[in-house]
């Protein structure tokens, strides 16, 4: 049995007799909740799920959009995927043996997973990686990287 409550900014579902549901499940139970309810689809989602005993409790919110990421072997590959690309807001960072370069999803385009490879960072990892030095471009990469390369 399931009790579900959805507004634009929160889902709780309580779930009794039944096995937790695996991270794919939640995220497909909270779309519902929210599709049934004419409520907006998130773009990204952040949930919790908490099980004790024959119950399950899920809450969830609309997370933060999420940047794309991908990870490059070389500047060679770098400047053939980012050049291909629009401009648009994208940082660059130094990476082990490459470069990993973050991008808004609209300025992404596929030229970026044709010649990278997609590698999973969330916004804690950014800021990680710039108190780390790691950054090489905050802001404008894509820019700052046709700028300097495409004469």
């Amino acid at each position: 049995m399931k009790t579900v409550q959805a507004t634009e900014t929160a889902v709780s579902i309580w779930i009794t007799r039944e096995e937790a549901p695996t991270r794919a499940q939640m995220l497909a139970l909270i779309r519902q909740a929210l599709a049934e309810r004419g409520l907006p689809l998130w773009e990204e989602t952040e949930a919790e799920c908490f099980a004790c005993g024959e119950d399950t409790l899920v809450i969830a919110r609309p997370g933060q959009p999420r940047r794309a990421a991908f990870f490059f072997g070389d500047l060679e590959t770098l400047l053939a995927g980012a050049l291909r690309c629009a401009d648009g807001e994208s940082s660059l960072y130094a990476a082990g043996g490459g470069y990993i370069l973050t991008a808004a999803r609209p300025a992404a385009g596929p030229a970026l997973l044709e010649y990278g490879e997609s590698y999973p960072v969330t916004a804690d990892w950014e800021v990680h990686a710039r108190e780390q030095g790691m950054c090489l471009m905050r802001e404008g990469a894509i820019a700052g990287l046709r700028r300097w390369f495409s004469r």
